[in-house]
């Protein structure tokens, strides 16, 4: 019987889920919401890495049923290929022809041994936190009724971070990958329920995955040769301006809603 060893070595976290994988592992775990499933490798039909996601496809016996995925979304890029590389070199190889298992049978769910939150949800729970306290604390000062005043304009602010956190990362990565990365052909590889997923080869023969809903069959993009899991689709001028307009645009609503809570709790401390 084969011992196995008492934690996985490679830790792969996700917003919402966790995988684990190890050298002495003979399968994958995945963990979410209390649940815990050990996939084993021989159940695993193939290994994708999109962007910050990771997927692992089960084997299925019936052509017409779509397969099984287990995944783990919005993880590190770098920890993605890692783990997705780790996970492919274990894969057995597989005939052509022959017999073939249900991956789906060969799963177990364990019970989970230790509560494990990924720190963006905290991140989260703790700005709700503080934002709690900083209503009631005004609300108490200077009367109820900031109470349901303010969270308007906490709301305004996280909706224009979001804004330029993600528009203004995207722009970054267009402007600085287009000159510094290397750019090549992306072919249409499937589509999902909202969007196309193209496939690219890095220089070192890795296949990655890119998700655009603009495209035909084949996508020019520039990826990072340092993280060739992190690109970009070519920008036309318009649309950095755009996308540059509405960054700034987040970022004033982002300032503007929290400078208009802190100015408030100043006027309550005040007194």
């Amino acid at each position: 019987m084969t011992t196995m060893p008492g934690l996985p070595s490679l830790v792969l976290r996700g917003s919402s889920a966790t995988a684990r994988f190890g050298d002495g592992f003979d399968y994958v775990q995945w963990e979410q919401g209390g649940r815990v499933i050990r996939i084993p490798l021989e159940a695993i039909e193939a290994v994708r890495s999109l962007d910050r996601s990771f997927e692992v496809m089960l084997t299925t016996t019936e052509s017409d049923r779509p397969a099984d995925v287990y995944g783990v979304h919005h993880a590190s890029a770098a920890a993605v290929d890692t783990f997705s590389a780790a996970v492919r070199a274990r894969l057995p190889e597989r005939a052509a022809e022959g017999p073939r298992v249900d991956g789906r049978d060969l799963i177990a769910e364990v019970s989970e041994e230790h509560s494990r939150k990924p720190s963006r949800r905290l991140l989260v729970v703790a700005l709700i936190a503080v934002f709690a306290a900083v209503d009631a604390t005004v609300g108490a000062l200077r009367g109820p009724g900031w109470v349901v005043v303010l969270p308007f304009f906490q709301l305004f602010a996280c909706t224009g971070a979001f804004m330029a956190l993600t528009l203004g990362r995207g722009l970054y990565d267009g402007l600085r990958l287009s000159r510094h990365g290397i750019t090549v052909m992306a072919e249409l590889d499937h589509y999902t329920d909202s969007t196309k997923v193209y496939r690219y080869a890095d220089h070192e023969g890795g296949l990655h995955f890119f998700r655009e809903s603009a495209g035909g069959q084949q996508l020019e993009l520039s990826y990072d040769p340092r993280d060739p899991s992190r690109a970009s689709a070519r920008q036309p001028l318009y649309g950095q301006v755009m996308m540059a307009l509405i960054s700034v645009v987040g970022l004033g609503m982002a300032c503007g809603g929290l400078g208009f809570t802190g100015y408030q709790l100043f006027l309550a401390l005040r007194g």
